[in-house]
């Protein structure tokens, strides 16, 4: 029987699939002859060059870097207690596994070759010696620990604990990430269809109110970006509309100059963790979005003798251009954020 602290990973595995699901990743659930996929008794597996690896919430990006393969994102989220942060096992056990199907080549065979990567969501933050790995390994950490996403948080508690009752018996988490995605339309069209029952019907009502409670927060949505650095970035909006703000905006403006600024304060979750705000250099009210960074890096930028200069630094180069990939639509579009100092 799976705890209460698992199944609200699982939920919040299926909510990010959902938060995410503009930003051009979609949700793989089925395999087929052309998928380079397979499944067996305990789901959705991908073939490495030594080993099967389990794949709960997989997904495909839609846009294919130049001179790269198409990219398929693993997504995996850890719920653990406050005092308990994610550490060096789990983040060292997701390079070996993108390492080891990355190494996998089929000699023939119809599907083609992938570039797998490696999202790890944390709701109790990392070690050191995580994130120290993950930066060197370009494993991608987001921290969930942090105010920003207190929505979140709260929705896929409360979830979660309604939905306990119901996947205590066998297939009671496969019924559960069914039953989600149903409900997000986070599952591809040709999913098999849920059969009907009391405990599948009480899955539904239960995601169907975190659906609610998460399209009041930031519309129930994400955005994925791509520095010129070893890290993504995970923007969230500073008010409840800024994510359609700022896609209002991006469609007039593509391309536009940014300004970037860090609060003095940090947020709880971490001694060094802060939020920056992000607007546009031209309209500054037009929207903010806001991010965080690696506790590393901020940690590097805080030092006491360097630390100004270090931020200005980090500003020209590791922020420099930030792209947003997004469907708007039906249509893939593409936003470049070039970061520009602001003027005292």
């Amino acid at each position: 029987m799976p705890t209460i602290y698992q199944v609200r990973g699982y939920v919040l595995e299926e909510a990010l699939a959902w938060m995410l699901r503009n930003s051009g990743y979609q949700l793989i659930v089925t395999a087929s002859p052309m998928s380079g996929l397979a499944v067996n008794g305990a789901g959705l597996t991908v073939r490495g060059r030594d080993a099967e690896h389990q794949a709960d919430v997989l997904g495909d990006f839609a846009f294919t870097p130049p001179f790269s393969l198409p990219i398929r994102m693993f997504v995996e989220a850890k719920y653990y207690g406050h005092a308990r942060p994610v550490g060096l096992n789990l983040v060292r056990n997701a390079w070996a596994t993108v390492a080891d199907i990355n190494e996998f080549h089929v000699a023939d065979g119809p599907h083609g070759r992938y570039r797998y990567v490696y999202a790890l969501f944390s709701r109790s933050g990392f070690t050191d010696d995580a994130q120290q790995f993950a930066l060197a390994h370009q494993i991608s950490l987001v921290d969930l620990s942090l105010p920003m996403f207190g929505i979140l948080r709260r929705a896929v508690r409360e979830a979660a604990g309604g939905a306990f009752p119901h996947v205590a018996g066998p297939g009671g988490i496969g019924a559960l990430r069914a039953a989600f995605r149903e409900v997000l339309e986070t599952a591809p069209p040709s999913s098999p269809a849920l059969a009907e029952s009391a405990a599948v019907s009480a899955l539904q009502g239960v995601a169907a109110t975190m659906r609610a409670s998460l399209e009041s927060y930031n519309g129930g949505e994400f955005l994925l970006a791509f520095p010129p650095a070893p890290f993504i970035l995970t923007l969230t909006g500073a008010t409840s509309n800024s994510i359609e703000q700022f896609t209002r905006y991006s469609e007039e403006n593509p391309e536009h100059n940014v300004h970037l600024r860090r609060d003095s304060a940090p947020e709880s979750g971490s001694h060094q963790a802060s939020r920056w705000l992000l607007s546009p250099a031209e309209a500054p009210a037009a929207y903010t979005l806001t991010f965080s960074l690696p506790e590393h890096v901020e940690g590097w930028i805080t030092d006491e003798a360097d630390g100004r200069a270090n931020t200005r630094w980090l500003k020209r180069t590791l922020l420099s251009a930030i792209i947003i990939y997004r469907w708007v639509d039906g249509v893939p579009k593409v936003y470049q954020l070039r970061y520009t100092p602001q003027r005292r």
